[in-house]
């Protein structure tokens, strides 16, 4: 019972003890945090803002073929109209797995950013305890006896802590945490553009090979029929022996191509598997069937090039990934003034577990912290020029994208309208081409022209209209880089 009546007394002690000096520490908080606060620049509280003001050219220096309105190319693949091709898109969003690992790192950086915000606000505990103990009687044999060696006692309250954001650490690093999370969506909506890209590009190679491929076949059946003819040429004593054998050379060599273009379209193929998050087997039938490649002419709205600067994902990410960085030295700064902590308790304590939440086992604590780190090494200097250094580093960067992107759509708006115009060429190439070949078997069919203008014309003919499948493809592969350079306006 004595013992109990210490212990009482030395808890009433303690209370009041706490009371007092957490009166006078309050006190002495307030003055010095408001002299301190009062005594600040004002811009340590939070980083400000970083202006970006990069010149860009006021208009391309385009051809007549583009538009220069507002960039509208939603979903610009379907431009093409080739079913084929808008399904390969929608199942490789689906299936395609480095975009479904950009995504899940989305994920984790939202999550990231709502962890930080919870630094506003205090945290909470509570503590429960039960305390029993036996004292050694030998120890204390003079004074202990068997009734008082065991003595226990309940102990339970509620522990807080919050520290206070005087000097903007926390809106600071909530600020980066936010920039760093919108960086990394649109880093996640530049993949889903890179990703179409990828497919349409693999998808129309895939379909030039298998034009290639109907072209080395046709020639094939045509380079048999003078084969056919210089063998009877040959017979009836009207040809030679190495009419013959030019004649075959040419048809084995174009048989010859056979198997490197179907080596092509497998490889094709399979890269679309990859990027359609399946297997080459699952994919294999639905290209048996040849189909022609889709219409290269295409009204592309261009926009001006600050249009571009606002459309485009990559260019978003980096002007996010400087306003996290700047954040970020607005949360190396505060590092040089305080840090103020308010901690408190309120709780019960007794041996009787009857008087436990009796006025006399209340207990509680109130104690406002200041804590200054007034020397670290010059570690904090160390981690603001570090913070500063990576923002100049991220401004770079978004100057270099800044540039790339204009040297994107200059170079693939070029490429695109001098595809057209080779085209245009090559078809009549091709056309004039097939006319030499006709007129030089008529010639070598009735004795009046020799038979190596028919090889020379069998050559010409394969050759261009090789040419003219590679640069219809080539102005497909413009179009789907130059809808990607144009930011791809995906919704």
């Amino acid at each position: 019972m004595k013992r109990n009546q210490q212990v009482n007394e030395i808890t009433s002690q303690r209370a009041n003890i706490n009371c007092t000096l957490s009166i006078v520490n309050c006190k002495l908080f307030s003055l010095l945090s408001l002299a301190i606060i009062l005594l600040s620049p004002t811009s340590v509280f939070a980083q400000k803002d970083i202006e970006l003001n990069i010149d860009v050219p006021e208009k391309w220096q385009i051809d007549s073929i583009y538009l220069t309105n507002n960039i509208t190319h939603y979903d610009w693949w379907s431009r093409f109209n080739d079913p084929m091709l808008d399904s390969l898109i929608n199942v490789a969003l689906t299936n395609n797995h480095n975009l479904q690992s950009i995504e899940a790192a989305l994920d984790k950086s939202e999550l990231v950013y709502q962890q930080s915000k919870s630094n506003f606000y205090p945290s909470l505990s509570l503590d429960a305890q039960y305390n029993l103990s036996e004292s050694s009687l030998n120890y204390y044999e003079e004074t202990s006896s068997d009734a008082n060696r065991t003595n226990g006692y309940l102990n339970a309250g509620l522990n807080a802590s919050w520290e206070i954001d005087v000097f903007g650490k926390n809106r600071n690093n909530v600020k980066s945490n936010r920039s760093t999370y919108l960086a990394n969506e649109a880093n996640y909506q530049n993949a889903i553009m890179n990703l179409c890209a990828q497919v349409a590009t693999t998808y129309f190679n895939l379909r030039s090979y298998q034009q290639q491929l109907i072209v080395a076949n046709q020639n094939i059946e045509s380079e048999k029929n003078i084969l056919d003819i210089t063998i009877a040429r040959y017979e009836s004593g009207l040809g030679t022996q190495l009419d013959v054998s030019q004649a075959k050379s040419v048809y084995y060599n174009t048989l010859a191509t056979i198997p490197r273009l179907d080596a092509y379209i497998t490889q094709c193929v399979n890269q679309l598997a990859i990027l359609l998050g399946t297997y080459p087997s699952t994919l294999k039938d639905s290209f048996d069937d040849a189909s022609e490649l889709p219409s290269i002419r295409h009204i592309v709205n261009v926009g001006i090039p600050a249009d571009v600067i606002r459309n485009r994902p990559d260019v978003r990410q980096a002007e996010y990934l400087i306003e996290s960085q700047a954040a970020l030295i607005g949360a190396a700064k505060a590092d040089y003034y305080p840090k103020f902590t308010i901690n408190g308790s309120f709780g019960f304590l007794s041996h009787d577990i009857d008087k436990f939440l009796d006025n006399e086992s209340r207990m509680f604590s109130f104690t406002p912290t200041l804590t200054w780190n007034l020397f670290s090494g010059l570690q904090t200097r160390k981690n603001v020029k570090i913070a500063e250094i990576a923002l100049t580093e991220s401004i770079d960067n978004y100057n270099n994208v800044i540039l790339n992107a204009i040297q994107e759509v200059e170079t693939e708006m070029s490429n695109y309208a001098n595809a057209l115009k080779t085209i245009e060429m090559g078809q009549q190439v091709v056309e004039q081409g097939n006319k030499t070949l006709e007129l030089s078997i008529d010639l070598y069919k009735r004795g009046l022209g020799t038979f190596t203008n028919v090889l020379d014309a069998q050559r010409t003919v394969l050759s261009d209209q090789n040419y003219l499948v590679s640069a219809w493809n080539s102005a497909l592969l413009s179009l789907v880089r130059l809808y990607t350079a144009l930011g791809g306006n995906w919704e």
